[in-house]
């Protein structure tokens, strides 16, 4: 085990050593460039925070608005159905007479 977490860390080390020399860079610079990194996530991990909680909130006023809205909603669904049980006796009228007028005639 003790060989494992030795080899371990080397093998990190070196990694470490070799970036920073292809980089050339400081390994303060180096700190200081993963420091401010972590900043931006966090930043960008608590805005996406923020605009879930916006999202639940609107949903939730949204819920609530179409509970408020549902008698109005079932009135104009009502309406529909009464206009169309009006209206489609002359709607079949108009299919049969456009039936009518798309096929060929025979007599000729």
């Amino acid at each position: 085990m003790k060989r494992f977490l030795v080899s371990t860390l080397l093998t990190a080390g070196t990694s470490l050593a070799i970036h920073l020399y292809r980089k050339q860079q400081s390994p303060i610079d180096f700190i200081q460039e993963t420091a401010d990194r972590f900043e931006q996530k966090k930043a960008a991990l608590s805005d996406v925070k923020r605009q879930s909680d916006e999202v639940k909130a609107r949903l939730a006023a949204f819920q609530a608005e179409l509970k408020r809205a549902q008698p109005a909603i079932n009135s104009i669904e009502s309406a529909v159905d009464q206009f169309q049980f009006k209206i489609q006796p002359h709607l079949d009228a108009i299919d049969k007479r456009l039936d009518a007028l798309g096929k060929p005639k025979s007599d000729q």
